[in-house]
């Protein structure tokens, strides 16, 4: 590698931020232009950014650069950004992909259904069974203020004061619960 290409890819990993490879890059340059004075500075400056304890292990684990390819998406994580923007077609497509390449992952497999399912409702909504809300008065405003007849008949209106009778009062409220749910 020349040096002019061990000085750009310092850079870049210092601009990534990542000091340790760029200081291992500046030292490779500075094995090969050894009287560069200005290299040696930028790299004193960047050693200087970091931690002693960081110079202390300086043995990295990740490639310095990634392998050709490495930056592009797989079919499922395609799939993941096309359903987060709300494309479930695309996404069922993309994972459907996936499935093909591994067709004994389960999980790709429920995420395919399920994106499926979104991509395809069942079908249009029923308005004709959907409950009827009131008509707004002259003033535009709704009569209940908006709320279903459902909402309006669960009364959560205090219970008439007794005496202090709380199993009572406790059974009375668990009644009301039951004939609301009774309903829906």
């Amino acid at each position: 590698m020349t040096s002019v290409e061990l000085e750009q890819r310092a850079e870049r990993a210092v601009r990534r931020g990542e000091l340790l490879v760029a200081l291992e890059h500046f030292e490779a340059y500075l094995a090969q232009q050894p009287d560069d004075e200005r290299v040696r500075q930028r790299m004193e400056s960047v050693r200087a950014l970091l931690q002693p304890s960081e110079l202390v292990s300086r043995r990295r684990t990740e490639p310095e650069e990634p392998e050709p390819g490495a930056g592009s998406l797989t079919d499922a994580e395609q799939g993941e950004l096309h359903a987060s923007s709300g494309r479930f077609d695309e996404a069922a497509r993309a994972y459907a992909k996936a499935v093909e390449a591994n067709p004994k992952n389960e999980l790709l497999r429920e995420r395919l259904e399920e994106l499926k399912a979104l991509a395809k409702p069942a079908g249009r909504a029923d308005l004709g069974s959907a409950e009827k809300l009131e008509k707004a008065d002259s003033g535009g405003f709704p009569k209940v203020a908006g709320r279903s007849a459902r909402a309006s008949e669960a009364s959560f209106a205090p219970i008439p004061p007794r005496k202090a009778d709380r199993p009572a009062l406790l059974n009375e409220l668990l009644d009301r619960i039951r004939v609301n749910r009774r309903k829906t």
